[in-house]
């Protein structure tokens, strides 16, 4: 999947706000030491931060602080089959994020090399094939509004293999 760029937000949102501070989050001591490497290297330090953290960990995702006002969880909901997981990650990106904020989350409902990857890679799960969860993007739609978002914007690229989706959080 590819990264959710400043540009993808700006186009979904209709204009850029250079972010007061922004929260990396990782299950991977190894990807969180690279990440904060990768900050450092490019000055950004005083605006990021990357942590280590659990994606389906409703709890710590609620305990954020300081209150996030835009979520964006990318390339991540397709690698676990469980809805209970995505649901229990959405419950705590609910609670953290305050009503108006948003959520950016990106779909994979169609994939040419589904049954390549899942043959030629393993996955992060102890070497597990990597079998990707496909979701319509009806299903992935209606898991985030269960969690109480309203969708408001959606791209997907000219193959269909990709969606980037906008919600935002509605009162409770």
């Amino acid at each position: 999947m590819p990264p959710v760029t400043a540009a993808m937000c700006e186009a979904l949102v209709g204009s850029a706000v250079a972010p007061q501070l922004v929260q990396l989050r990782d299950y991977s001591d190894l990807n969180v030491a690279a990440g904060t490497r990768l900050i450092e290297q490019k000055g950004l330090g005083s605006v990021a931060t990357f942590v280590k953290g659990d994606a389906f960990d409703g709890s710590a995702l609620a305990a954020i602080k300081p209150t996030p006002t835009l979520g964006i969880v990318s390339g991540l909901y397709e690698l676990f089959p469980d809805n209970v997981m995505v649901r229990r990650s959405l419950t705590g990106l609910t609670a953290a994020i305050p009503a108006r904020g948003y959520l950016v989350y990106t779909g994979q409902p169609w994939h040419p090399q589904l049954e390549f990857i899942a043959r030629a890679l393993t996955s992060h799960r102890q070497g597990e094939p990597w079998v990707m969860r496909r979701r319509t993007q009806a299903e992935l739609d209606q898991l985030v509004a269960a969690a109480g978002f309203r969708k408001i914007e959606q791209r997907i690229d000219e193959w269909g293999i990709f969606t980037v989706s906008l919600a935002q959080r509605i009162a409770a």
